[in-house]
């Protein structure tokens, strides 16, 4: 994931390398804090969201997971969770990246659906998740969602004016700018469409057919 990067002070390069050195204890402590179902689904499977900033993808992923009794991984949540003043520098990226691979190995092992919200749109960003679908032998799909520009931006905005409670996201219009430019890397597989708009609903219904027939045909 790209952000316009803060300078990293002494105490967060400090405390990105504790987290660095704790990945395993940083999991076990924040799996409670990662919104699942009670019980696991008991055939697992995976879900990277993709997309630019602003489109949606949390709101989206949050009623997927609904949907599907599928826990959710927000990326941006869990920096939230993690640092009072996000920095973006790489070594937090790798960082927070490790745990949120951490947290997905896990909860497929417990036997859970699990939706990976970020922007996932380079393919060098979801590398390690699809390594980790293969070594777990469980299915993984890819959902793209998109957006109308002018609402994205406007959405952005809004954000830039006053951040929602629940959303944990620092990119702005320029960051969304940026990323545009940088452009979305297709996966090699065939992938699945979200429009986030006025039938949103009827979208969502659509995907999770599509991600349950998947799944039950994999079986």
């Amino acid at each position: 994931m790209s952000r316009r990067v803060r300078p990293s002070t002494v105490a967060t390069r400090r405390q990105t390398q504790a987290l660095a050195e704790r990945v395993p204890d940083v999991v076990a402590t924040l799996r409670a804090a990662v919104p699942a179902p009670a019980t696991p689904h008991g055939a697992p499977a995976l879900v990277l969201m993709m997309g630019f900033p602003g489109v949606g993808k949390s709101h989206c992923a949050r009623l997927l997971a609904e949907h599907l009794g599928a826990a959710h991984v927000a990326s941006d949540h869990l920096r939230g969770q993690l640092f009072v003043a996000a920095s973006y520098a790489p070594e937090e990226n790798a960082a927070v990246f490790r745990i949120v691979d951490g947290l997905v190995e896990r909860l497929l092992g417990e036997g859970h659906r699990v939706i990976v919200d970020a922007t996932h749109l380079r393919r060098g960003a979801r590398e390690s998740m699809a390594g980790l679908a293969r070594r777990r032998g469980v299915p993984l799909t890819h959902v793209l969602v998109v957006a109308d520009q002018a609402e994205t931006l406007a959405r952005l905005a809004a954000r830039r004016r006053a951040r929602a409670a629940d959303d944990r996201s620092d990119a702005d219009e320029r960051v969304y700018a940026a990323m545009r430019e940088r452009g979305f890397e297709e996966p090699e597989e065939p992938y699945l469409t979200i429009r986030n708009g006025p039938g949103l609903a009827q979208e969502i219904e659509r995907v999770a057919g599509e991600l349950g027939a998947g799944w039950s045909a994999a079986t």
